[in-house]
């Protein structure tokens, strides 16, 4: 990692007096939209966390400084785990807008995790990403299970035959010592793709940062089984984003939705080179809550008839000309026929309704002229909220039961499916 400058807002310190990190707490334990008592931050960690806020958008900690140039880390939407160089831990949980982390990532991602042999308890406050690590180990085990998916690939190689094509370039540049080998480019059918590259990335990713010694053990197992078929190698998110999936691997979609998320850049991985090793795993809350309300809507609507659920659908835009932009609502639902019953869009949030959600909303209603929802997380009863649009549709506030008050995960599926169906029966 090259170097890089470090710059901050507020008065210049003597760096003599900022050579070491004085956390308040340790860990430093944040909610979402928190932030710490003023700390003594040293150079290093501050480097880090301007370059988190530099790469990420928006940033899962932002760093200011009063004017006696102490630290205040501030927290978004993110939750997750970092570790500073400094070896300083920042642990950011979601506020109380859910019942169980795991199990909201287990109904986002629908993942089984009953053969996870895990006696982790995984509450609200629970780090995510041993969570994460659950659900991905769970979908692994399948994959392998099922045996890895292989694949046509170009390689390279020196033999005494001839198999493929010679590549003329390089059999050019060898040596004439070796005149009855030949370099030449082949298929070969293997499980070495890049597709099980970035699964193997993402668990060793993984592996170094779960911190139940069972899941980790159980990780290492994986990923030695995939070492006997798969190279090591660093695998970007952009390789993860071109992979596409067919009849013959289509039951790698969980598990490389799953990779895609541990090697989005909302994560970093040795971002800066310290006296201890510097990593940071976070997810956005408001990705998994949007895969949250999209699955709930498409159970509750297979109660009610023929209607169909579409996601982050694509709408005609009521502005034509160099004003228009994108217009992607999170759930739409139509009939049978096609035609749109509701608009819906997703809000992880527990403030209240700004004036920008109900522009946004508004937009879609009058786009699809139906009806629309705000759907927020279960934190308070918003279903007596309405508005109407131009006198003509209706603008409501729903909850999803995101903190429903039950003790098994069924329970926890029942009450957040019941919670779309409910409002399914109002519009319908």
């Amino acid at each position: 990692m090259s170097e890089f400058a470090v710059s901050h807002f507020g008065p210049v310190v003597d760096s003599t007096s900022k050579d070491e990190t004085v956390p308040p707490s340790d860990p430093i334990s944040l909610e979402e939209h928190d932030q710490t008592i003023p700390f003594e931050i040293g150079e290093e960690d501050i480097a880090f966390l301007e370059q988190l806020e530099e790469e990420c958008t928006p940033a899962p900690l932002s760093i200011s400084y009063t004017s006696e140039g102490q630290a205040v880390l501030s927290t978004g939407s993110h939750v997750g785990v970092l570790t500073l160089p400094s070896g300083t831990q920042v642990e950011v949980t979601p506020k109380r807008s859910v019942t169980n982390l795991l199990w909201a990532l287990q109904y986002a991602f629908d993942t089984p995790v009953e053969s996870i042999d895990v006696e982790t308890e995984f509450s609200a406050a629970s780090t995510f990403f041993d969570a994460i690590a659950v659900l991905f180990l769970s979908e692994l085990r399948t994959v392998l299970d099922r045996g890895l998916h292989r694949e046509y690939v170009r390689t390279s190689s020196v033999r005494e035959h001839v198999t493929g094509r010679i590549d003329v370039q390089r059999q050019l540049r060898r040596s004439i010592s070796a005149p009855t080998d030949f370099a030449i480019e082949h298929d070969e059918f293997t499980a070495d793709s890049e597709l099980n590259r970035a699964v193997l990335t993402a668990t060793r990713v993984l592996t170094r940062l779960v911190r139940d010694t069972d899941l980790g053990s159980s990780l290492r197992v994986q990923e030695q089984r995939l070492r006997q078929f798969v190279t090591p190698s660093s695998v970007s998110v952009e390789a993860v984003e071109r992979i596409e999936l067919s009849r013959l691997n289509d039951h790698y979609e969980t598990l490389v939705d799953l990779t895609r998320t541990v090697l989005t850049r909302d994560f970093f991985e040795d971002v800066s080179a310290g006296s201890q090793r510097s990593l940071a795993l976070f997810v956005n809350m408001n990705y998994i809550f949007e895969r949250i309300v999209e699955r709930a809507f498409r159970a509750a609507a297979k109660e009610h008839g023929d209607l169909v659920v579409e996601g982050q659908a694509s709408i005609q835009n009521i502005v034509d000309g160099p004003h228009a932009v994108s217009m992607r609502p999170d759930v739409v639902v139509r009939d049978r026929e096609g035609a749109p019953i509701t608009v819906i869009d997703a809000k992880w949030k527990t403030g209240s309704v700004s004036s920008g959600d109900v522009y946004q909303l508004t937009s879609y209603i009058l786009a699809m002229e139906t009806d629309g929802a705000l759907v927020f997380p279960g934190h308070r009863d918003r279903g007596s909220e309405q508005s109407r649009v131009l006198d003509e549709f209706r603008l409501r506030s729903r909850t999803i039961s995101t903190n429903a008050p039950v003790f098994s995960y069924d329970d926890y599926v029942d009450a957040l499916e019941s919670s779309a169906s409910d409002y399914l029966v109002e519009v319908l």
